[in-house]
């Protein structure tokens, strides 16, 4: 399979694409104004203790103090913990403890390091672990344990015990325990050696600065989106990552040299003028990601929704009816629908309950097919997934995708004043993104150097501050601009007019 990463930088939004085999598979969007949270390290302060929830509300400076449960405040571990079903997401120091009250393991007051597990979702606040992890490459340090495992990805039983004995006699501190990744299962005696020796630098500096700073306090901050997906996806399987901007290429390749100085002559610069994403033809995949409707094929579709408490999908088979056997054609698009499922699920970043209409379907054999070849299209989704054995009496399959983070629409868009929170509305930031993405198409296909945008008022205000920044930036693609308000416009649309003929060059665009 061929593997290939897309790093699209821009002021306002930095968008790592994955392709497999030249289709969007992972796609991520990292805004400055918004950044993420899961991984940080903190030093917080226990501000309430609540026996009755067996919680307790860590401050760690944020504006909603943390969540912490009982089951994560982290105890020590006596001897090694043996495990052949390990998994990256599973934490054995939480394994065969016997559990205290939080009472009885935490204090108002108390001083505690945790590391966020959950971003800020809605109006809940973040949730964190005691039992800290520093993930490498092929390697997650657990500090305070003496636990070795290895990914459950492996199912040779021989591997694995060679890995922990690797691993064992490989580490430098025996209160420092390790997992080794599904990308370190093939890895060599020095890929390990190294990664250990960086990740041990690393625990060693959390303790340090947490030792000499006071409760709450940022103590370590993990790597931004576009290096999380390296590290986590970068190896000799990807054949190729294209950056488009100066600043971040040498970042990226600094990185990579850093990580395998043999891989580097894989990062690329992208320097031509059309955007990128339009000449890898990412773009119109992109677009698809937003919308609740999801073509599959002769008119069959999916509708996507999600809500608060669940994420709905139906599957509609259209004008896809079948000639000859009802039942086979049912049975086929239901089956082409679960491949997209999982798709769709791995691009919108879709997690928490997720509950799927399927078309019904009345055969017992149907339905067990269909289960199968759903949970098979389900792995190569990193998130951890649980899918009920069965179709319900009512034609529904539930199912749970770990959720750390919102949701991709959620990161792009919100809600709109309009419809009072019914909707969403895109940002001014990725308004002016895939403004900036027209201009640089028009100027690289000859377009007219002088336009006028159509604007409402709150893009125009986005433009217009920080010393008119962003507007600056348009203009420097070598176009000059009148900016009209329209305070009827709708609020993530543009219009683009040619300046002197007026004749307009897009009809209204709406971003998502």
């Amino acid at each position: 399979m061929r593997r290939d990463i897309f790093i699209n930088v821009s002021p306002f939004e930095k968008r790592i694409a994955l392709l497999e085999d030249g289709r969007l598979t992972e796609l991520v969007v990292d805004k400055p104004d918004n950044q993420r949270i899961v991984g940080n390290i903190y030093k917080g302060r226990v501000v309430s203790v609540l026996p009755g929830m067996q919680a307790a509300f860590v401050d760690i400076g944020l504006e909603k103090a943390v969540f912490l449960h009982a089951a994560d405040v982290a105890v020590a571990q006596e001897g090694e913990i043996d495990d052949d079903d390990t998994d990256d997401d599973v934490d054995p120091r939480r394994r065969d403890r016997a559990e205290k009250p939080i009472d009885q393991l935490l204090r108002e007051g108390q001083e505690i390091l945790v590391q966020v597990v959950k971003e800020p979702i809605s109006t809940k606040g973040a949730k964190v672990t005691g039992y800290l992890s520093i993930a490498g490459r092929f390697l997650v340090c657990m500090p305070n344990t003496s636990f070795i495992g290895v990914s459950k990805k492996s199912r040779d039983h021989s591997s694995r015990r060679r890995l922990k004995r690797l691993v064992q006699d490989l580490r430098r501190f025996p209160d420092v325990g390790y997992i080794v990744r599904t990308n370190g299962l093939n890895e060599t005696e020095e890929e390990f050696r190294i990664e250990m020796g960086f990740l041990e630098e690393k625990w060693a500096f959390i303790k340090s600065v947490a030792s000499e700073c006071e409760a709450p306090r940022l103590v370590l901050e993990e790597n931004e989106a576009a290096v999380g997906i390296l590290r986590d996806y970068f190896s000799e399987k990807v054949d190729k990552v294209v950056v488009d901007d100066k600043d971040f290429f040498q970042k990226t390749k600094a990185y990579i040299r850093q990580l395998s100085p043999d891989l580097v002559s894989r990062v690329h610069l992208y320097e031509e003028k059309a955007p990128m994403f339009d000449t890898f033809e990412i773009e119109p995949d992109v677009q698809k990601v937003y919308a609740d409707k999801v073509w599959i094929r002769k008119g069959s579709h999916l509708v996507i929704q999600t809500t608060e408490a669940m994420t709905t999908i139906d599957v509609n088979t259209g004008r896809n009816v079948g000639k000859d056997d009802q039942a086979a054609t049912i049975l086929d698009t239901n089956i082409t629908a679960a491949k997209e499922i999982a798709k769709q699920l791995r691009l919108r970043d879709l997690g928490g309950i997720i509950v799927v209409d399927f078309i019904d379907m009345e055969s017992e054999d149907d339905r067990e097919r269909l289960v199968k070849e759903f949970k098979k299209a389900l792995r190569g989704d990193r998130a951890p997934i649980s899918v009920a054995h069965q179709i319900s009496q009512f034609g529904l399959l539930e199912m749970t995708r770990k959720r750390v983070r919102e949701a991709l629409v959620k990161t792009v868009s919100e809600p709109c004043s309009h419809c009072e929170g019914s909707g969403n509305v895109l940002l001014p930031s990725s308004v002016v993104a895939a403004l900036e993405r027209w201009v640089r198409r028009s100027q690289g296909r000859g377009g007219p150097k002088e336009i006028s945008l159509v604007l409402h008022s709150r893009i125009i205000e986005f433009l217009m501050s920080d010393r008119a920044f962003a507007f600056h930036r348009l203009e420097s693609f070598g176009v000059t601009i009148e900016l009209v308000e329209d305070p009827d416009a709708p609020a993530d649309s543009f219009r683009i007019f040619h300046t002197r003929s007026m004749e307009e060059l897009t009809p209204q665009h709406n971003v998502a």
